[in-house]
């Protein structure tokens, strides 16, 4: 699938790593529609990039209900004809510790992370399985991969989303659908900010970095154009670490040099 003269469908695309994403697709000539809660960050985005020449749909939509998500791919679908790729990045977090976690803050984070993916890859499904071939880009997380205080609500959802990419990889093989997910580290974003700035819990987290850096939303975007591309072709079911190293081990964590004796 070359992305020039393709359709994809981004996610939270108005703002973060998702309008990063929408950034990179569009200058390799893809077609994209934005999708997002945010109607007024939606539109300027559209704006900015139609005045640059780029060929871009903001739709407004709250994709934790699936008819909402079906209905948003099927205008999606009558305004560009076609849709070829899925990038699920929208998410909310909030930190909370897990025995005053309150139910409703566990079903929005839930619903927004988790059935929310799982909504647009089932209104998308019809479309490519149609057209035997498709992409489709979930944003799992390395609090997929370990646990953390006070993110209990958001470490299952992105749990979560790990095994729907395993098995709609599975399932949906036989459509020529591949299904990948990546897990980013600490990236430098706006929404970041407070955290990456932060002197103690930065000094913390680049100790743990084997590249002892946070990484650039440009370099999420060009691993999910890759994955989205014909370059991924026998790539499906896979969570990829883009973390600088971080899920491979701590550097800061060995045992003593000691005087190796030879008998």
């Amino acid at each position: 699938m070359a992305l020039a003269g393709q359709v994809a469908i981004v996610t939270g695309g108005a703002s973060g790593l998702g309008l990063s994403v929408v950034k990179k697709l569009v200058e390799n000539h893809t077609s994209v529609a934005i999708v997002d809660l945010s109607r007024e960050e939606g539109m300027q985005q559209e704006s900015f990039l139609r005045d640059r020449g780029y060929d871009v749909k903001f739709f407004s939509a709250d994709v934790t209900k699936q008819e909402i998500a079906k209905q948003t791919v099927t205008d999606i679908v009558n305004y560009f004809g076609k849709v070829n790729m899925l990038v699920n990045s929208a998410g909310v977090i909030r930190r909370t510790a897990a025995s005053a976690l309150p139910g409703e803050e566990l079903d929005w984070i839930l619903s927004t992370n988790l059935q929310g993916t799982v909504h647009m890859c089932q209104a998308v499904y019809p479309y490519m399985a149609d057209s035997g071939c498709g992409s489709i880009v979930n944003f799992a997380s390395m609090l997929a991969h370990y646990g953390s205080k006070n993110l209990l609500s958001y470490a299952a959802s992105k749990g979560g989303i790990v095994q729907i990419t395993k098995c709609l990889a599975v399932e949906w093989a036989d459509h020529g659908i591949r299904v990948n997910a990546i897990s980013p580290g600490y990236i430098e974003t706006a929404l970041a900010k407070g955290a990456t700035q932060d002197p103690q819990f930065r000094e913390r987290i680049l100790s743990r970095t084997p590249q002892n850096r946070f990484g650039k939303p440009e370099e999420i975007a060009k691993v999910v154009k890759f994955l989205l591309s014909d370059e991924a072709s026998f790539i499906t079911g896979v969570i990829l670490p883009v973390d600088g190293g971080l899920l491979a081990g701590d550097p800061s964590l060995y045992p003593p040099v000691t005087q190796i004796q030879y008998s």
